[in-house]
């Protein structure tokens, strides 16, 4: 009898461990407060694995922290590091990173306003072109691919390695904007230091490039990737994506289309997106929010 009741103890423990227990997925710490909207996919990421739990089990994000300098999704790579982060696709990271196929916002990373010192709105209300544009400088993140997007339309960038440095930059000067999507500008404007309250987020001037954002993972981590597949994709097609957008702190403001309404669009070309991307949603934010592309020149 006490041999049975042992065995029937150890049962029940086993049982409840393997039903109390949570695979970790890695992620990469923010490298500042002030990128606010990151809370977006985090919040995404812990609502896809809580609906695939049932298939999968339990799971939870562990966050780490991440150097200041390199490509993040190189990290991604290396094993028990990074297991899932949102990029935006190029040929390298199509080639070495796996894809989860949802477009997880819709394409509105590539529209973007411009994060600027209020003592310049007189001279920025004066854009009409990317003409105009060409005399100011951007400041952009140094491994980000929209350095390239602005070059190739001929706009001088500045880099730096750090967000926070970024925003020290247009405060001191340096540069003159710092193009940010609709999306990202108004949260991460409302974390910043009391010393940065000179700057304010432009949108009557926008630029549009397609910029698709996937979560991607590890080519070997094949579990994850129908898990975050599987989420995603039912998600999706059941239109509750696009509510969790319209309903987040960090996007619902973009869905007030009056914001907008007058508001010049200068389209650029994505010289680093894959041509299978160049159209992959690539209006969606323009219907959405009922804007219309006016000529960049």
């Amino acid at each position: 009898m006490r041999l049975l009741l042992l065995f029937f103890s150890l049962f029940s423990l086993a049982c409840f461990v393997g039903a109390s227990a949570s695979t970790a997925i890695h992620v990469a710490t923010p490298q500042s407060k002030l990128e606010a909207s990151t809370s977006y996919y985090f919040d995404l990421l812990r609502l896809v694995l809580q609906k695939t739990s049932a298939d999968y089990g339990q799971a939870h994000l562990v966050f780490e922290p991440m150097p200041a300098s390199g490509s993040l999704w190189k990290l991604m790579l290396k094993k028990n590091r990074i297991d899932v982060h949102w990029l935006t696709p190029t040929a390298e990271i199509e080639h070495k990173l796996q894809r989860i196929p949802v477009v997880i916002l819709y394409g509105g990373l590539g529209l973007r306003g411009l994060i600027i010192k209020s003592s310049l709105l007189q001279e920025f209300q004066h854009v009409k072109t990317v003409d105009d544009l060409r005399r100011f400088t951007a400041c952009q993140g140094e491994h980000w691919p929209d350095v390239q997007v602005l070059q190739y339309a001929g706009l001088k960038v500045h880099t730096a390695q750090k967000f926070d440095s970024i925003l020290d930059m247009l405060h001191k000067g340096r540069c003159d904007y710092f193009p940010r999507s609709i999306i990202e500008g108004d949260a991460e404007l409302a974390s910043q230091p009391q010393n940065y309250q000179g700057l304010i987020f432009f949108t009557s001037v926008l630029l549009y490039y397609p910029l698709p954002v996937h979560f991607y993972v590890d080519p070997e981590n094949k579990t994850l990737a129908r898990r975050l597949e599987q989420g995603l994709t039912a998600m999706h097609d059941s239109g509750e994506l696009l509510r969790f957008m319209q309903e987040h702190p960090v996007t619902r403001h973009v869905f007030e289309p009056q914001r907008y309404s007058q508001s010049l669009v200068l389209k650029l070309h994505n010289p680093v997106l894959p041509a299978s991307h160049q159209q992959d949603q690539s209006n969606v934010w323009l219907e959405l929010l009922q804007l219309k592309q006016k000529p960049s020149r």
